[in-house]
């Protein structure tokens, strides 16, 4: 997939800037990566991508990396087109598992199960119909699940605490239980102000 480097440039700057000016502190705890692997990130907030981008800029994420963003977002923010990104309509078109297949031979694929925005409090977490399904036709790569918690505490500004945790092929367990048991880990590292194994960005 292409990368145009004015799309990066652009989205950069503007990530950065929102980044900092919506959050005081960003942290994260991280972990040993193998490949070939799928990235699997929770959704609650549009701020997620920013997130993912951050990590991604700091070599921390592989530098194959790319991303399925719903079809509907896409048009509506096309600045994320160029900076490695592919379309997700709800439902997912053929055309589009097609392209993620072929995407996955020479890329690292990372997806948003839950496929909408939900409240980072809500159990259970909903999993788009088919996302396990698609998962499971890459059955020699692990799992690398990233999960981000946004809390506001004695500050205006808020504060995002992320969490990477690779599972091997050989150790997979469903999505949702996956996403479910890791996010409920890093709830409680942040709710016990938990700071040991944590990188702070700034």
């Amino acid at each position: 997939m292409i990368r145009k480097k004015s799309n990066l440039l652009f989205f950069q700057i503007g990530q950065r800037f929102m980044m900092r000016r919506m959050f005081q502190t960003m942290k994260v705890n991280l972990t040993t990566i193998q490949e070939p692997c799928m990235v699997v990130v929770n959704h609650s907030s549009f701020y997620d991508s920013l997130v993912l981008f951050e990590l991604f800029k700091r070599g921390y994420l592989p530098s194959n990396i790319v991303a399925g963003m719903s079809a509907e977002g896409l048009k509506k923010f096309p600045l994320f087109k160029g900076i490695g990104t592919f379309p997700i309509s709800k439902p997912i078109k053929v055309s589009e598992i097609k392209q993620m297949y072929a995407l996955a031979k020479t890329n690292t694929i990372t997806l948003f199960p839950q496929g909408v925005e939900e409240h980072q409090e809500k159990r259970p977490l909903t999993i788009q119909p088919g996302m396990d399904k698609i998962i499971s036709k890459f059955p020699q790569h692990g799992i690398l699940y990233i999960s981000i918690y946004y809390s506001y505490t004695d500050g205006l500004k808020g504060e995002v605490a992320c969490r990477m945790d690779y599972q091997p092929a050989s150790e997979r367990t469903s999505i949702q239980e996956g996403m479910t048991h890791y996010l409920d880990c890093l709830k409680a590292q942040v709710i016990a102000k938990e700071e040991e194994g944590f990188v702070r960005l700034w």
